[in-house]
C-alpha cells in the first residue's frame, strides 16, 4: 500500500505542521520566510498528497478537516522530537561533567595512572576513570566506545583508528638495590649470569627482548616466568633476579619498591608507543578533552 510519504519532500512535513499550527497560509508563510503564493502552492502540493483539502474557510475563519485534526498533535510531538535528535549537543563544561571514561593499557602502565587520574580531575572534579586490559579485539572495543582511548605499542595501522604517537619506550634493566652486578659496569657477562625474569602475557605478541638477545646469539637463563610486568619488578624487588623492563615506567616505581635501574649493557628494542582512539570520536568535545589531557600526562612521564 502506498504512504503518502512516498516521495514526500521532508520540508512539506515541516509547512504542513506551521499550517496546522497556525491555521492561515500569510502567517504560516511567514513564519516559514515563504511568500504567500508560495505557501499556497504548497498548500495545494499538500492537499493533493493527503488527498484531503486540510484547511477550510468557515465564516471568514480557516478551520481543519477531521483528517488535519487527526494529524496536528502527532506532526507536532514528530517534529518536537526530529528538532532534539539534530539539535546541536550540549556544551562539554568540564567543571560538571560526571562522565566516566574508559582507557585501555598494558598493565606496564599501570604505574601512569595516578598522573593520568591527576590530569583529567584537575579541571573535572566529578570526572571518574576506568582503567581496562586491552580486548583481543582492541580496534572493534575501540568503535564500540569500550574503551574510549588505548595506550599501545603500536607497529601496524588499524582501519578506522587515530593514534597519536607518544614516542618510544626504551627498556633497561632492573634490579633490586644493593644487588651485587651494580657494584661494578654491567657487563654482558655479569647481564646473562644472573636469572632473569621473563612476562607472559598470554597472548601472540611477541616477546622484543628475547628476540633481541637470540638475535646476538646469546642465552640467558629464565628464572621466574610471570603474568605481568608489575608482578616482575615485585619478583626483582625481593631476589637477585634482573628484569629487562620499560625504563619511564620503572621510574615510577623504583622509589616504592627500592629498584635500581641501569641501561642494558647490548642495545635493547625500542617500541613506539601511541594513544589510540576511533574515528567515530574525532569531533566528540569530551573525547578531544579526555584525550588532550591522558596524551599530556602519559607523554610527559614518557619524555623524562
Amino acid at each position: 500500500m502506498k504512504s503518502p510519504l512516498d516521495g514526500f519532500d521532508p520540508a512539506g512535513l515541516h509547512a504542513l505542521h506551521v499550517l496546522l499550527e497556525e491555521r492561515h497560509v500569510t502567517r504560516a508563510a511567514r513564519r516559514l520566510g515563504l511568500t504567500q503564493s508560495s505557501m499556497s502552492h504548497r498548500l495545494q502540493r499538500l492537499r493533493e498528497t493527503f488527498d484531503d483539502p486540510l484547511v477550510v474557510r468557515v465564516k471568514g475563519a480557516m478551520v481543519l478537516t477531521p483528517r488535519a485534526e487527526a494529524m496536528a498533535a502527532p506532526l507536532a510531538d514528530a517534529m518536537r522530537a526530529l528538532h532534539a535528535a539534530v539539535a546541536a549537543p550540549e556544551r562539554f563544561d568540564p567543571a560538571t561533567s560526571r562522565r566516566t571514561f574508559s582507557l585501555a593499557m598494558p598493565d606496564l602502565m599501570a604505574p601512569l595512572v595516578p598522573a593520568i587520574l591527576a590530569e583529567l580531575t584537575a579541571g573535572a572534579p566529578h570526572v571518574d576513570l576506568q582503567v581496562l586490559n586491552a580486548p583481543p579485539s582492541l580496534g572493534e572495543a575501540l568503535a564500540s566506545g569500550t574503551p574510549s582511548l588505548a595506550l599501545a605499542a603500536v607497529r601496524d595501522a588499524q582501519p578506522g583508528i587515530v593514534r597519536r604517537s607518544l614516542g618510544d619506550v626504551r627498556f633497561g634493566v632492573a634490579a633490586r638495590r644493593g644487588h651485587p652486578c651494580l657494584a661494578g659496569a654491567l657487563t654482558v657477562e655479569r647481564w646473562l649470569s644472573y636469572g632473569h625474569v621473563v612476562v607472559r602475557l598470554g597472548n601472540q605478541t611477541a616477546n622484543l627482548v628475547a628476540a633481541a638477545i637470540t638475535r646476538r646469539r646469546l642465552t640467558r637463563r629464565v628464572g621466574v616466568e610471570v603474568p605481568s610486568f608489575l608482578a616482575g619488578l615485585f619478583v626483582v624487588a625481593g631476589s637477585d633476579l634482573l628484569m629487562n623492563a620499560p625504563l619511564p615506567l620503572v621510574h615510577e616505581v623504583s622509589d616504592t619498591l627500592g629498584l635500581a635501574v641501569r641501561d642494558a649493557p647490548v642495545a635493547l628494542p625500542k617500541v613506539p608507543a601511541a594513544l589510540l582512539w576511533h574515528e567515530r570520536f574525532q569531533r566528540d568535545a569530551a573525547h578531544r578533552w579526555a584525550r588532550e589531557r591522558i596524551y599530556a600526562a602519559v607523554r610527559r612521564r614518557l619524555a623524562h
